[in-house]
């Protein structure tokens, strides 16, 4: 229960924020606050090393050591994917905007059109939420 309502708290307050702020402002906020945290626990340890009542233990050492390198498979996976999707993306925009279809270009401009008035009421954050 009380982690429930840490991680919830947590994700309320970045959320409310990001209504405030741009995305840039809030993850760079976000950083610099676990930095303090990260930090200020590191000094710890070394004042506990100084004092000789801790041994020279890194406090994030399982963090530091742990492994996430993708191998050139899995890197080659991941590019290949998005190159698909990028590729798929461009062919359907173009489609919608040299009109090979009349009723899925009226469709296209109608949704661009509408989209221009949501852009205008709310921010990027709010239409992730409600989608």
């Amino acid at each position: 229960m009380r982690k429930t309502g840490v991680v919830f708290t947590g994700l309320v307050i970045c959320l409310a924020s990001l209504f405030q702020l741009s995305a840039i402002t809030v993850l760079s906020h976000i950083c610099l606050g676990v930095m303090c945290v990260t930090f200020t626990l590191r000094l710890y340890y070394k004042l506990l090393e100084l004092l000789r009542w801790n041994p020279g233990v890194h406090p994030f050492q399982s963090y530091l050591d742990y492994d996430n390198t993708l191998t050139d498979k899995e890197t080659v996976m991941l590019v290949e994917e998005v190159v698909l999707l990028i590729a798929f993306a461009i062919t359907e925009i173009k489609r919608f905007l040299f009109i090979e279809s009349m009723i899925d270009s009226i469709k296209f401009a109608v949704f661009l059109y509408l989209l221009t008035y949501i852009g205008i009421l709310t921010n990027g954050l709010t239409l992730v939420i409600t989608g």
